[in-house]
C-alpha cells in the first residue's frame, strides 16, 4: 500500500487549489444538512419480512473490506493510510454525498482486519458505517503484491454470520461513484438461482449451496479500452473481484475456505480474484452472471468518466498505477476533499 501524505506532497498546485475550493464549497453546501443516520436507523428499515431466515438481519447491504499495510509504523497518522482515506470517501459517497448517496436506506458494512487501529474503526463508525472485525485467514498461496497480503481474509464477506443480509454488493474501497447505485440491486442477474451442471461439482470440495448469486463485470485488462466496454461477443470469461453482487451463505463460505487449500486449481497471481473466478467459472456449477456494462469498470479512463460510468475502480492516489487519465485522478481527489469538507462542516455545526 502507498501512504497518503500531505496534499502538497502528491498534488499539483492547480489540483491543490481545486481541492481547497471543493472543501469550501462542500462546507457551504452541507453545513445545514441533517445529521447522518445511525447504523441502527439504517438497519431498522430492512427487517420487515417475517419469513426471512433467522440468520439474516436484513434484505440488502453493501460490504467492503479494509486491512492495514504490513509495514505501517506505530503512531502513524490515520490519513497516511491511503486505503483508509479511500474507505472513508466511499462511505461518504454512499451515505452522505448529495450527488451520489443511496436513495434508500442500505447499511454499509466495513469488515476490518485485526491490524486496523481502533481510531480508524471509530472514525468509520462515526461516518455511518457498521464496522466488524474479522479473523485473519491463513493460506499458503504465494502473494505477488503487498496489497494482496490480506485478500483471503476478504472472503469473510461471504459469511452470513458476519454480513447477515440476503443480497449484498461488495465493493473494494479504492473506487469512486459518479451517481447513485441503488438500482444495481434490481438487475435480473442479481436474483437467486439454482446451481447448474451438477456433474462439474468436485465431491472433495462440496457441498455447494442450493441457490446462489454471483453477478459481476468482465475484466477490461487494459487502460485504453473502448467506451462503453461491452465485450459483446463474450470473449472475456473472467470478472474483476473489485465489485460483485452475492448472497452470503454458510455453504458458499465454507466452499471458498476449502478452495484455499487447492491453489493448484486456480491460482495465477491474484488470490481472491483467481479463487472466485474458478468457483464461478463459465461451464461450472455456479457460473457468474454479468451486470449491466454501465455500472463498473476497472482501469477507468476519461471516456468512462465522461460517459457516466457509475463506479470507477482505481488506486487514484498512485499516479500511473491504475488511473489512466488525469481527469479521473482529479475527479477522485475532489471526492476525497469533498468528504473532508463535509465532516468539517458537520463538526462546525455540532460545536456551534
Amino acid at each position: 500500500m502507498i501512504q497518503t501524505g500531505r496534499p502538497e506532497d502528491f498534488l499539483s498546485k492547480k489540483l491543490f487549489a481545486f481541492c481547497l475550493f471543493s472543501i469550501g464549497f462542500t462546507i457551504f453546501l452541507l453545513f445545514g444538512s441533517p445529521a447522518p443516520p445511525s447504523p441502527d436507523e439504517l438497519n431498522s428499515t430492512s427487517v420487515s419480512d417475517q419469513h426471512r431466515p433467522a440468520i439474516y438481519k436484513g434484505r440488502q447491504a453493501i460490504s467492503t473490506f479494509l486491512a492495514t499495510k504490513s509495514n505501517a509504523k506505530a503512531g502513524q497518522d490515520d490519513n497516511e493510510d491511503s486505503y483508509f482515506v479511500s474507505a472513508r470517501t466511499l462511505v461518504y459517497q454512499l451515505l452522505h454525498s448529495p450527488t451520489t448517496k443511496l436513495q434508500h436506506p442500505i447499511p454499509v458494512v466495513v469488515l476490518v482486519a485485526k491490524d486496523v487501529g481502533e481510531s480508524k474503526r471509530q472514525t468509520l463508525r462515526s461516518d455511518g458505517a457498521i464496522v466488524v472485525e474479522v479473523e485473519d485467514v491463513t493460506h499458503s498461496t504465494p502473494i505477488a503484491a503487498e496489497r494482496w497480503t490480506s485478500m483471503a481474509t476478504k472472503l469473510h464477506v461471504f459469511d452470513p454470520t458476519v454480513v447477515p443480509y440476503e443480497k449484498v454488493l461488495f465493493m473494494d474501497v479504492d473506487m469512486v461513484l459518479t451517481r447513485p447505485i441503488d438500482k444495481i440491486f434490481q438487475e435480473l442477474s442479481t436474483e437467486l438461482g439454482p446451481i447448474t451442471n451438477a456433474t462439474q461439482v468436485d465431491a472433495e470440495l462440496g457441498p455447494l449451496p442450493e441457490q446462489y448469486i454471483l453477478a459481476a463485470s468482465p475484466e477490461s485488462h487494459q487502460k485504453d479500452h473502448a467506451y462503453p466496454f461491452l465485450d459483446s461477443d463474450h470473449t472475456v470469461s473472467t470478472f474483476n473481484s473489485g465489485l460483485f453482487m452475492y448472497s452470503p451463505s454458510i455453504e458458499m463460505y465454507q466452499y471458498y475456505m476449502r478452495l484455499l487449500d487447492h491453489p493448484d486449481l486456480y491460482y495465477t497471481g491474484i488470490p481472491d480474484q483467481d479463487l472466485l473466478n474458478y468457483a464461478h467459472r463459465w461451464g461450472g456449477p455456479m457460473s457468474w452472471k454479468r451486470l449491466n456494462w454501465s455500472w463498473y469498470i476497472n482501469f477507468p479512463n476519461e471516456n468512462d468518466l465522461q460517459g457516466g460510468m457509475a463506479l470507477l475502480h482505481a488506486r487514484w492516489w498512485e499516479q500511473g498505477a491504475s488511473v489512466s487519465s488525469e481527469s479521473v485522478e482529479q475527479f477522485a481527489f475532489a471526492r476525497r476533499w469533498e468528504m473532508e469538507g463535509y465532516w468539517m462542516g458537520q463538526k462546525a455545526k455540532t460545536s456551534s
